[in-house]
């Protein structure tokens, strides 16, 4: 049986039972063989970019005998998976501006309860701010740490059409639904990111093109500490 590192098995805690999964950017296939294993998911299709991690993943799945419940695809993202019909998705382990992107490049996936799990390396900002504006309802976030650092998985829905959706205020794409998270490093990663807004307004506040973004990171900052206050 294969084990799963924290930051994967964050990630496989937030997969929809009995559904076929599509995974992205699935590297070594690691996460379709666990959930296979472990009876979580009956079948998977797993997608790379490049031919070397489907090779890799290919030797995984090998190794476990699961080549007729899993399909390696080679994928620039979602493109190939067009008409297979699926309804729940993983991409993980890339920068969330770069999952925004291969979101906005396959629209076929914004289908009503569609389910998604994604495991932004950085940029999760951009990413809420894309599913906050597109119609996802983010469901559910937790975070991990695994040595210094700590990973992030968000667990989402496509919804509504954006049409029909509330203005998001900017510092909400900053926490998203991580104060509500039942993770126990939830509060280390909201002051990881109130770091990272200061290193960043530090570096800009002596600049006199940059006032304007300085009180708009100021502004973000003061509410991430007021959510910590409200809900630690």
């Amino acid at each position: 049986m294969l084990n799963l590192d924290k930051r994967l098995s964050m990630v496989a805690s937030l997969v929809r039972p009995g559904h076929i999964l599509c995974d992205i950017g699935t590297d070594h296939a690691y996460l379709p063989v666990y959930l296979i294993q472990n009876n979580i998911i009956p079948k998977a299709f797993a997608g790379d970019l490049r031919e070397g991690p489907l090779e890799n993943a290919k030797t995984t799945v090998s190794k476990y005998g699961l080549e007729d419940r899993i399909t390696l695809v080679l994928s620039n993202g979602l493109t190939q998976f067009k008409d297979c019909y699926l309804t729940d998705f993983v991409i993980a382990g890339m920068g969330g501006n770069l999952i925004s992107d291969i979101l906005k490049d396959s629209p076929f996936v914004n289908v009503k309860n569609n389910h998604f799990v994604f495991q932004p390396q950085s940029h999760a900002e951009d990413l809420r701010e894309y599913l906050y504006n597109t119609g996802f309802e983010i469901i559910k976030e937790a975070a991990v740490k695994d040595g210094k650092h700590i990973y992030i998985a968000i667990e989402a829905e496509f919804n509504e059409s954006p049409k029909t959706l509330p203005i998001i205020p900017r510092w909400k794409y900053y926490v998203g639904e991580m104060s509500h998270s039942d993770s126990s490093c939830a509060k280390e990663w909201l002051q990881y990111v109130i770091s990272r807004l200061e290193t960043r307004k530090n570096a800009i506040k002596n600049m006199e093109s940059s006032k304007r973004e300085v009180m708009e990171l100021e502004e973000i900052i003061e509410n991430i500490e007021r959510e910590i206050r409200e809900e630690f």
